[in-house]
């Protein structure tokens, strides 16, 4: 999904979706279950698609974009699809560690490691704020 030589996402052989794309551009391909725009007002706008059938994964994606070229995604991945409306009543921060282990392994049967490259960052993390693990892909 995530090319080594240039960070390019790659969700089929014909849908390839790289830095500085147009949010209109990365909306046209009408990804997901559910898409949803936001615009902050402030030269930034959020793109966010869920339930994407990537191979054998389902993965959500936070696109984010700066004066409407493509800076930053956020990628979540589920071996399943999973509810576009969740419930605190099924979250465990136990749970969501173990999921942030799944992604770190992920990123490195990807990309060989987490870190910089030549085109870009990409880490995984799990945010207290958010209690959420996911995957960053920023463009430097």
């Amino acid at each position: 999904m995530i090319d080594r030589q240039t960070g390019h996402l790659i969700l089929a052989p014909s849908v390839c979706i790289c830095a500085g794309d147009s949010l209109e551009m990365v909306a046209a391909l009408v990804l997901g279950e559910s898409t949803e725009v936001r615009d902050l007002h402030n030269g930034w706008q959020w793109l966010s698609t869920h339930n994407v059938p990537v191979g054998p994964h389902y993965v959500h994606f936070h696109f984010r974009f700066c004066q409407n070229r493509l800076q930053m995604v956020s990628v979540g991945i589920s071996p399943e699809r999973t509810a576009l409306v969740g419930s605190w009543e099924q979250w465990s921060e136990g749970a969501e560690r173990d999921r942030l282990k799944a992604l770190k392994q992920w990123v490195r049967e990807e990309l060989g490691r987490e870190g910089r490259f030549v085109w870009g960052t990409v880490t995984a993390d799990y945010d207290e704020k958010s209690a959420s693990s996911g995957i960053t892909i920023t463009d430097d």
